[in-house]
């Protein structure tokens, strides 16, 4: 006999059963859906006592197919599990090869094989032949038609693969083998809480109505004519006529839902049915929109901790539920650790991502894929891999830095570049690093170019499993995860631990399904790689629940349907709830309604579909028996304004006495850890003072105090002597740096921090290539007799020569370098070769001649190192001076310093007050005090220029004058600097400087005075004196430990931010507690020389930094 029991939720069905089989205590058979069995083997226990399993036992169809199996010795040609049935989708393609049309070609790849395997599942569940297919294809247009052909040829493969050796569906085997065994006979079978049957649960339940005294099926709905309910109705006149054909009486029975008796019950009745309005009060119904999804979970853990406070909830009285879960999953599990409230989560997760599949998965791309970066380090991170985490990040900076990849990592030769960039030769240290990196590229380059000559030289399947077991062997991959499981165990991480020793496990179960299913099957290495992974994937290592006191979180399409005490439904926004369906997989919609015209009828889609998401919903609404919040984010994970679920707005029409909230700050006052955060917001505050009140948190409290008075305005004299010494040593180049913003000195040059960038030809390598080329090419020159003496296919052939020296000595590999890379250099080439064409130019009507290069102050160079000591802090500057051009004049040396600039910087007077470009000073008035003894003549500081040493680009039209383009590079290439005001010095840096100046950067008035670019023998002493100002402050900033952010400026989109590598790091807010702008205004040369003056005469003491 076949009973239908047809009724709304909480109509009483799955009480009638439970009450039913306690009553008859007779052998019944209780089927269920797989994940609703345990919570339904209690409420069995619940029902009937103890003695419930002498006569009674729940099972869902694949547990009744294992114990039926077990009866019939079905098992013993084994069963398949979701990865297995992915390596015979392999070979089913493999035997179709050359067979198919429309999927020959995307046959190889991965998402490919999975939509397959879960296509062919559906096919198989709904009980579809092949030759159903086949049959069906002439008959369907287009591609609907090939698609049908070419899946019959795929699933006849896959079924004939198996078939072999006894394998077959599950379900299928079930089939076969129910009646033989007898397991249902004269039992009263119940099902409980399917929305829909399949093709093979339906003829599961044509053999249970044989086989049984009597089948009970229970359909959620009504027949009221909700769309909602369609689907079982359906379901209902498909298992009457079933019955028919058995010859089975059939009695189907509507269970009448009773009045609501609270908002909860009514809510359950007229959300999908008839509308009516809630009167009377309903607070145990409220809804509450959230500004964000984390704020959401904080207030849903707040609340739940308020519901356990008042001592009428434990926490498994308590369900959290969403049907977007996968976007929740990661912030409860944050959220509740911190407010302590325990939950189990029933999710999957993606094992690629855990460290000793990352490795394996990683090793494999990278074999298969040319050692790309992503790769490679993706199993060198893992910390298996052999290298411990500094030794990865040396590797890996060298790797960025010179775009490593490919077969580099696995050749038999060292790798040569410079771990510095490009740089001409290798200092001691630099080849010391050299050396360790190219030992850890052979600590690694070589298991990983054996593990790829086993994977390319080894055919089948099986050998290449050797080939990948063989490199897990020479990691010693089993020892370490022994020692990193005992590790973890010590540490008390239970669960990580236990973890571990899953995922070893199922790598082992993995390699020996792969070659028993696969064996010799041919293979190439990118296709193991692929599939490899792709099996990997279709596995989740398992929780076990810590407690059985928990709230239970889970995805509504998961829902038991048990009643639980108090549920909160989270993430009801727009198109999520209900969800909205993208994708059909292989087969479109209109596929499989040309299918179903055929007479092949699949899962349901479109509306069937929908209508079992409006099903989901509607169990999820009539689930609580005491207390419903819905809650909704107002904005996504990316800050995109989200709007609500019809959801919400239904609940509020139908119970207008809900409450609606919006959350707010107090949930954190439920757990210590988030209020003590909130304290931290407000020290000395009301609750501040309450957490004062307890001892176990007054450590906390302190630190939190003495974050709050923390700037990063001051170091201690015990980290400043650790990052810095006891006295300062820097080069003049770092003076700009400390200069324009403290804190970013104090990262580089204090913490060392340094940002990853490739060995390209950016900035600053152009302007190492140019300044070497420049006094390499200058000094060639000079050592012929100078410019005068050197005509220009000469001085071409010597720039040729130079810049093939620094190739060599700088650019290994050049040949090796992209076709962008190439034509950056050669159009640096042709910019260099114009620079010293204008340096010819210069120095030839100029009586000033160049006496020095790459001048070094300290550090081994021909000039001490510039050192003064102030307020007990000693500092010492050393640098190179690029150039230093002299002329002799009645015994008096005039020496002028000469800096390549790289960059579009200018010399400015408003930067030198700040103390900004005054390397080239500092060296000039070095040279004053220390010159004589290097010349052996009284030297006479004549100035300082910037020569423009960058990428020179001049627009023209292409018809320009050789005239025009001459003045047009002029411009481009114009000195900038200070140069002494004596008309006889000015005449013989530039014989013409005193009508036309065309280098030297003078600017005439119409009187033809000099209007701009000098200054008195008088105030180039006082500036001497001024730099020696900026020193001493220098020094005792860093004694005093001042990092402060305070970039200098002159305005928001021009300052030391700007091109800041540390901005990501430093978060600079001007006016935010101490940090602030240093604002540079320009400054004209009056106002200049009096700051300087003053500054003098009132020894550096002026108000501010660098004063008003």
């Amino acid at each position: 006999m076949l009973r239908i029991w047809m009724g709304r939720a909480n109509t009483g069905k799955s009480a009638r059963i439970l009450e039913e089989i306690s009553k008859n205590r007779t052998p019944a058979l209780l089927l269920v859906p797989e994940h609703a069995s345990h919570q339904t083997e209690l409420d069995l226990c619940r029902a009937c006592g103890a003695g419930a399993s002498r006569y009674a036992e729940v099972l869902s169809p694949r547990l009744l197919a294992g114990r039926v199996l077990e009866r019939t010795g079905g098992l013993a040609g084994g069963t398949l599990d979701a990865g297995g049935r992915l390596l015979l989708m392999q070979l089913a393609l493999q035997d179709t090869a050359g067979l198919l049309t429309l999927y020959a070609r995307p046959s190889r790849r991965a998402p490919f094989l999975s939509e397959l395997a879960e296509l062919c599942g559906e096919l198989i569940a709904c009980r579809v032949l092949p030759e159903d297919l086949g049959r069906a294809a002439p008959a369907l247009e287009g591609m609907s038609g090939e698609k049908a052909r070419d899946l019959s040829l795929i699933y006849a493969a896959y079924l004939a693969r198996l078939g072999e050796d006894g394998r077959r569906d599950l379900l299928e085997k079930l089939l076969e083998n129910l009646e033989v065994s007898g397991y249902a006979r004269d039992k009263d079978v119940y099902l409980d809480g399917f929305t829909y049957f399949t093709a093979q649960e339906t003829a599961l339940i044509a053999i249970l109505l044989r086989e049984a005294r009597s089948v009970t099926v229970t359909l959620l709905g009504d027949g009221g004519g909700w769309e909602i309910f369609q689907q079982s109705l359906r379901v209902r006149d498909r298992l009457v006529r079933l019955a028919a054909e058995a010859g089975v009486p059939c009695r189907a029975e509507e269970l009448p839902a009773p009045p609501p008796r609270s908002a909860l019950e009514h809510l359950s009745a007229c959300f999908f049915g008839p509308f009516r309005r809630w009167e009377g009060p309903c607070p145990e119904v409220k809804t509450c929109r959230a500004e964000s999804l984390f704020r959401e979970v904080e207030y849903v853990a707040g609340e739940i901790l308020a519901l356990v406070r008042s001592g009428e909830y434990r926490f498994r009285d308590i369900a959290v539920a969403a049907r977007n879960l996968d976007e929740y999953t990661a912030t409860i599990e944050n959220v509740f650790e911190r407010y302590g409230v325990p939950a189990y989560l029933s999710r999957r997760s993606d094992v690629l991502e855990k460290p000793v599949l990352s490795l394996l998965a990683g090793a494999l791309d990278a074999v298969a894929g040319g050692y790309e970066y992503e790769d490679m380090f993706r199993w060198l991170k893992t910390g298996l891999a052999g290298l411990t985490d500094a030794e990865c990040d040396k590797l890996e900076n060298y790797v960025i830095a010179w775009d490593i990849h490919g077969a580099m990592w696995v050749r038999d030769g060292d790798w040569t570049a410079n771990p510095d960039g490009w740089q001409e030769g290798f200092s001691p240290a630099q080849r010391a690093a050299l050396e360790e990196i190219n030992a850890l590229r052979r600590r690694v380059g070589g298991p990983l170019g054996r593990l790829a000559q086993g994977l390319r030289e080894r055919p089948g399947a099986r050998g290449k499993l050797e080939a990948l077991w063989e490199f897990l062997e020479e990691l010693d991959l089993a020892r370490q995860l022994e020692e990193r499981t005992a590790r973890l165990e010590e540490l008390g991480q239970l669960q990580r631990a236990r973890e571990y020793s899953q995922l070893w496990e199922l790598l082992c179960d993995v390699t020996d399904q792969f070659a028993d299913i696969l064996g010799d099957a041919p293979m190439e290495a990118e296709e193991f790689s692929r599939l490899f992974q792709l099996v990997l994937t279709q596995y989740d290592v398992g929780t076990i629940p810590a407690s059985l006191d928990q709230v239970q979180v889970a995805q509504i399409t998961r829902n038991d349907r048990h009643r639980i005490r108090v549920l909160f439904l989270m993430g009801a926004n727009d198109h999520v709830l209900p969800a909205v369906q993208s994708g059909t997989g292989l087969l479109t919609r209109e596929d499989r309604q040309r299918l179903l015209e055929e007479g092949i009828e699949l899962a349901p889609t479109g509306m069937d579909l929908f209508q079992m998401e409006l099903s989901y919903l509607y169990a999820a609404l009539a689930q609580p028996t005491d207390r419903l919040t819905v809650t909704w984010p107002a904005a996504g994970l990316d800050g995109s304004p989200l709007r609500p679920s019809f959801v919400v707005g239904r609940v509020r029409t139908l119970l207008p006495g809900a409450a609606s909230e919006a959350e707010d700050a107090a949930c954190r006052l439920t757990a210590p850890i988030p209020a003590l955060e909130l304290a931290g917001g407000d020290p000395g505050g009301p609750l501040w003072r309450y957490f004062e009140e307890a001892p176990r948190w007054q450590s906390a409290l302190a630190a939190m105090d003495r974050a709050a008075h923390m700037t990063r305005g001051r170091l201690s004299p015990a980290a400043v002597e650790t990052l810095y010494g006891r006295s300062y040593r820097m080069s003049a180049s770092r003076i700009d740096q400390v200069n324009s913003c403290h804190f970013a000195y104090f990262l580089r040059y204090g913490l060392r921090a340094r940002e990853r960038t490739p060995a390209g030809f950016d900035a600053a390598q152009v302007g190492t290539f140019l300044h070497y080329v420049l006094e390499h090419a200058t000094r060639a020159v000079m050592d012929r007799g100078g410019f005068a003496q050197v005509g220009k296919r000469e001085l071409e052939r010597l720039l040729d020569q130079v810049i093939q020296r620094y190739m060599d000595a700088a650019m290994p590999g050049f040949d090796g370098r992209d076709a962008r890379f190439k034509y950056l250099f050669r159009r640096l080439r042709r910019t260099v070769g114009t620079i010293v064409e204008n340096v010819a130019e210069e120095l030839s009507v100029s009586d000033f001649v160049p006496l020095e290069f790459e001048l070094g102050f300290g550090d081994g160079g021909k000039l001490p190192a510039i050192s003064l000591r102030t307020d007990g802090a000693s500092l010492t500057v050393v640098g190179k001076v690029d150039r230093v051009d002299g002329w002799l004049k009645d015994g008096r040396l005039y020496l002028r310093v000469v800096d390549y600039k790289s960059g579009k910087k200018a010399f400015d007077l408003s930067d030198v007050r700040h103390g900004l470009n005054i390397q080239m000073l500092l060296y000039l008035f070095a040279l004053e005090r220390e010159g004589a003894a290097l010349f052996g003549r009284e030297v006479v500081p004549a100035g300082v220029m910037y020569l423009p040493a960058r990428d020179v680009l001049v627009s023209q039209s292409r018809n320009v004058s050789p005239a025009a383009l001459r003045a047009a590079l002029d411009r481009e290439l114009r000195r900038s600097g200070m140069v002494l005001d004596q008309p006889e010095v000015l005449q013989a840096m530039e014989h013409s400087a005193l009508e036309s100046p065309r280098f030297l950067p003078l600017t005439l008035g119409r009187d033809g005075s000099i209007a701009k670019g000098v200054a008195s023998a008088e105030e180039l002493g006082k500036l001497g004196q001024y730099v020696d100002k900026l020193l001493e402050r220098i020094a005792r900033e860093l004694r005093q430990g001042n990092i402060d952010a305070d970039p200098c400026g002159r305005g928001e989109n021009d300052n030391a931010c700007t091109y800041c590598e540390f901005a990501s790091a430093c978060h600079f807010l001007d006016a935010d507690g101490a940090d602030h702008m240093e604002l540079i205004r320009p400054v004209d040369p009056a106002e200049f020389w009096d700051h300087v003056e003053l500054t003098v005469r009132e020894g550096g003491k002026e108000g501010g930094r660098y004063g008003n």
